[in-house]
């Protein structure tokens, strides 16, 4: 009992009894404070990738569109890392045609940091792969080395999010505009480097019997018909039909016209389709442009050349998964056995 009270006494006692107080009351008083109270976050994570800077802005949407939805898939913040001259116009084009995408984008102008390791994902150009396989990565920095990213399913649902990134649009691209009397039908073609480097180029003979084919089946209140044809060729599509009008023509002319051949931008093309296309078609199924002018259009409806009817050598070798490139209401075409009516592929 002596040693007890000699231990209360204490003078080592009687401060850690005083101690504790104060703590107990800090502690109180910390948890009872109105207050803002700071909580620890945890350090942002960042998702980018390798690009192919020198491709076409078809390809750029895909490869920004996919990687964003990757990133949320991740739930990492989208980077774009400026890594150079060619980097820095990628994204100049790609932003004034859809500048809202970009604005997803954290934009460092730079390399990625050192030692950020390279991790690999999508290694071929059109054949969907689960990002998923990444969720355990807990690298602050995740810079993938894909290609490409043609496949809809990186980014499911979202069409009118992405639609709604597009450039605002313009009063005047001297094409037929909307109204309630007229069917409009629009086609992309595409030649130029298609001809010779393997890829399925659009042929003319197709381009009129899908088109027929594409009249018969959707204008069916027989409105005024319309076709408006977009692509890298002007002087190959106004040879399609006869009596075809050219974009920069006036309106007086526009009016007693049925065909005509845009020459505005690709920008402008893509907004002119989404204000005004009813129905797509796509005649070089491999075009990138045009997978973006068929998913931005008003009506949603699109046809395009079966690529497994053709050589396109990209899925030919095994590079490109038809279900994962093309969006699953979209519509295939071939020839019939007699090679000159159009029908309906199965999927």
């Amino acid at each position: 009992m002596a040693v007890v009270i000699k231990t209360l006494r204490s003078p080592v006692f009687c401060f850690a009894i005083i101690i504790s107080v104060i703590i107990v009351a800090t502690k109180l008083q910390f948890n009872n404070s109105s207050g803002p109270q700071t909580t620890l976050l945890e350090p942002k994570r960042y998702l980018s990738s390798r690009m192919a800077p020198a491709a076409r802005l078809g390809n750029h949407i895909f490869e920004l569109a996919a990687v964003l939805g990757i990133a949320r898939v991740l739930n990492r913040t989208a980077t774009f890392f400026i890594e150079d001259d060619f980097y820095r116009e990628m994204l100049e084009n790609t932003s004034e045609a859809i500048p809202g995408l970009v604005n997803q984008f954290e934009l460092v102008n730079g390399t990625v940091p050192s030692p950020t390791k390279t991790t690999k994902l999508n290694t071929r150009c059109c054949i969907f792969v689960d990002p998923l396989i990444l969720e355990n990565v807990n690298d602050q920095y995740l810079h993938l080395d894909g290609l490409f990213y043609q496949a809809w399913k990186y980014f499911p649902s979202m069409r009118d999010e992405l639609s709604g990134y597009l450039k605002k649009s313009k009063k005047n691209y001297w094409l037929p505009k909307p109204d309630n009397d007229t069917f409009v039908t629009c086609a992309h073609v595409r030649r130029s480097d298609f001809t010779s480097n393997g890829f399925a180029a659009s042929e003319s003979t197709f381009v009129r019997s899908a088109l027929d084919f594409i009249q018969d089946k959707e204008n069916g209140e027989k409105l005024k018909n319309t076709i408006v044809l977009f692509g890298d060729d002007p002087k190959f599509m106004r040879n399609i039909f006869n009596n075809t009008s050219l974009s920069d023509q006036q309106d007086s002319q526009i009016l007693n016209t049925t065909y005509f051949v845009s020459q505005n931008s690709p920008s402008d093309d893509l907004v002119y389709a989404k204000d005004v296309c009813d129905v797509v078609l796509i005649s070089a199924p491999h075009s990138t442009f045009g997978w973006w002018i068929g998913y931005f259009s008003k009506g949603d409806k699109v046809y395009y050349m079966d690529i497994r009817e053709t050589n396109d050598w990209v899925y030919r070798v095994g590079e490109l998964n038809p279900y994962d490139y093309f969006m699953p209401h979209w519509i295939p075409l071939k020839f019939a056995s007699n090679n000159s009516t159009i029908v309906e592929s199965l999927k």
